[in-house]
């Protein structure tokens, strides 16, 4: 696994760790899963 630094506004990162949590999650694991279905979608087209 690699580990990545990024940085997001204030907001965003409060309003995705509030959607991890009432998703029942982590926020790794709503920000992975997020990260695999937007890849996902975007090579649709090239499968």
């Amino acid at each position: 696994m690699v580990n990545i630094n990024i940085e997001i506004p204030d907001e965003l990162h409060r309003e995705t760790k509030i959607a991890a949590t009432l998703a029942g999650g982590t926020l790794k694991d709503f920000i992975i899963a997020a990260l695999e279905q937007s890849v996902e979608k975007d090579t649709e087209g090239f499968k």
